[in-house]
């Protein structure tokens, strides 16, 4: 399929679309997804989503929805021929920017000839408004493109048509790990319609107002923290201020998304009205961290009682009992799990470290697994071994996986037990450096009822 028919899916673009959904939600431990109802049926639909995390936003929008969405992307990655015609395979279109040069903005109008014409063959285009990613969970400024191509669509339709323009909010646990949370949201639907009198009056104003709009819905959606310089230690302060309820699963991560918007925004309106307050928490929250760091603890074994001898017996008991499943998967799964993790060591760019690993790892596993199951064909000639010896394969892969994290998270309160029978003096200077950086926050209302907190 190329650049004229790139509205329709053939077999092998539905193929690549199921088999890389699959390793997406395996990839994440929880893939949630908000608003679903918020998405308009039988309208001419624009997706638009804050952009963290380079390719896997870009994913994460097209799985969420779960049919063909046709992509925007920068004009300067269509250059080579070979590499178009992938991009028009994987249903992405190019857009001009100023940087481009002045000559190739008029290419532009064919780009959006080609999405009125998909949105009108009822496939949704998907844009990153912001037009890069960033390092920092920040909405930054929205480019106009997003609002010229929605008006230039309508134009060519001759206005008789509605457009509804739906924010998308994204937001990860952890950029750039696999077996973390990523949370999509949908927002209500913007229509495009309730500035077309004003574009047919004075296009720039309309483009300029529908963009602000735009911006305010997609803030509403995300975690955006206003104060740049202090990006690091609201995310330190909101691991400490984590709320404990009775939520599990999607719900518990859901409302820890809910509560973290709500404290960064209440953090930002302190540091606006009281200027010297922050300096003083980030002092203190960084000499905790360090010290944190120096005895290779982290914070959240501080959000609970601290460990006693009989859980971590216990724990440890559970580990041995699960180690020869975690050897077997660990033998198995290792080498296509690592190697991408190599292959992206020298990346400078964290934020594309998850789509490294992700899209290395796709091609990993998927020929590891081909020619593990041909091997395991010609030794057996059996297709019911071949599918046993896979479903063990992955099973086992999933033990050793998660059974990893569990021993890092082992090892973390066996240090702490250890540090607290050879130097309780060091472990109550962190409970009290802990303390003091709570009330700090304590006396400016910034508590969540469910914080931990060890009280003398």
């Amino acid at each position: 399929m190329g650049l004229q028919n790139i509205e329709k899916a053939s077999i092998f673009y539905k193929l690549l679309s199921v088999s890389a959904k699959f390793f997406f939600n395996l990839f994440y431990r929880r893939f949630i997804i908000v608003g679903r109802e918020n998405i308009p049926e039988g309208q001419q639909v624009i997706f638009a989503a804050n952009h963290q995390n380079a390719l896997m936003d870009a994913l994460a929008m097209l799985f969420a929805y779960g049919k063909p969405v046709v992509f925007l992307a920068r004009a300067d990655i269509f250059k080579k021929p070979v590499i178009a015609g992938i991009l028009y395979f994987l249903k992405m279109l190019p857009v001009f920017r100023p940087r481009d040069g002045a000559e190739t903005m008029n290419q532009n109008y064919e780009t959006f000839h080609h999405t009125a014409r998909v949105l009108k063959a009822g496939l949704p285009i998907a844009i990153l408004p912001e037009g890069t990613h960033s390092p920092i969970k920040k909405l930054q400024p929205l480019k106009k493109g997003i609002c010229r191509m929605a008006f230039l669509t309508a134009e060519s339709e001759k206005f008789s048509d509605e457009i509804m323009i739906v924010p998308v909010g994204i937001d990860y646990t952890n950029y750039s790990r696999a077996g973390t949370d990523l949370l999509l949201i949908y927002g209500k639907p913007i229509a495009v319609s309730e500035f077309y009198p004003l574009y047919q009056e004075n296009p720039q104003k309309a483009i300029v107002q529908l963009r602000a709009k735009l911006s305010v819905a997609i803030h509403k959606l995300m975690i955006d923290v206003r104060q740049d310089q202090y990006f690091r230690t609201y995310m330190k302060l909101d691991q400490m201020v984590e709320s404990k309820n009775n939520l599990n699963g999607h719900e518990a991560r859901i409302a820890q998304f809910y509560e973290t918007q709500e404290f960064v925004g209440k953090v930002d309106a302190v540091v606006l009205e009281d200027p010297e307050w922050m300096p003083e928490v980030q002092r203190k929250t960084q000499t905790y961290f360090n010290a944190l760091k120096k005895n290779g603890l982290r914070e959240k074994l501080f959000q609970q009682n601290l460990p006693v001898a009989g859980s971590l017996f216990f724990s440890i008991l559970m580990s041995l009992i699960l180690f020869p499943f975690h050897l077997a998967g660990m033998l198995f799964n290792y080498l296509p799990y690592k190697m991408p993790v190599i292959m992206a060591r020298k990346v400078r760019d964290k934020q594309f470290l998850a789509s490294l690993h992700y899209g290395y790892g796709f091609v990993m596993f998927l020929v590891w697994y081909i020619l593990a199951a041909v091997a395991v064909y010609l030794i057996s000639s059996s297709f019911m071994t071949v599918i046993l010896a896979m479903l063990i394969a992955v099973f086992t892969g999933f033990i050793s996986f998660y059974h990893y994290l569990h021993l890092l998270r082992l090892r973390g309160k066996f240090r702490l037990w250890m540090l607290k029978q050879k130097h309780p003096a060091i472990v109550e200077q962190l409970i009290n450096q802990r303390e003091d950086i709570l009330e700090l926050l304590r006396e400016k209302h910034l508590l969540h009822p469910g914080t931990y907190s060890i009280r003398k």
